[in-house]
């Protein structure tokens, strides 16, 4: 439900990396026509300049580009407050971070900011993992017990991710 032309800033932080690249996708895959840039954290912070040509250029053949921040800590916020102080416009930013504190500045500016939008993702539990598997077995008309569904989503840590490895895993037999 995120709109990616009206939220042109988006934090997804927590621990559940298969939910949030999940939702990442989503988004890519709504805005087709745009074009998506992925940088690390620890790239943006070594070529800042690089980076704020990038977003500050325009170009003529490219209406709207995507950014997408892997890996994203403290150390971006300040650029965050940068970019939202020269009023960006034609670009949209998805900052993917693992679990932030409550008190973290990163995400205290996302929380307060009413024109940014921040979304935690949590571990799945059992039932929810359970909910996943049975809807990917059930479109590939895979008939596999209940006990086998448990045993393939305890071994998932509560992510996503790594369950849908597991059944991509276990689809190819």
């Amino acid at each position: 439900k995120i709109n990616i032309n009206k939220n042109n800033l988006v934090l997804f932080y927590g621990e559940n990396q298969g939910a949030k690249e999940d939702e990442i996708s989503k988004i890519l895959e709504l805005n087709k026509d745009k074009t998506s840039v992925r940088y690390d954290e620890k790239q943006i912070l070594e070529n800042i300049e690089v980076f704020y040509n990038e977003i500050l250029s325009g170009s003529l053949f490219e209406l709207h580009k995507i950014f997408i921040i892997s890996r994203a800590t403290e150390k971006i916020a300040k650029v965050i407050e940068d970019l939202l102080e020269r009023n960006i416009e034609g670009v949209s930013i998805i900052i993917n971070s693992n679990n932030l504190e409550k008190k973290s500045k990163l995400r205290t500016l996302f929380e307060k900011n009413k024109e940014l939008v921040c979304i935690a993702f949590y571990s799945d539990n059992m039932s929810s993992l359970s909910k996943i598997a049975t809807q990917f077995l059930r479109e590939r008309n895979i008939l596999i017990s209940q006990s086998n569904i448990n045993l393939i989503t305890n071994k998932c840590s509560g992510d996503r991710g790594i369950l849908k490895n597991e059944l991509e895993k276990n689809s190819l037999f």
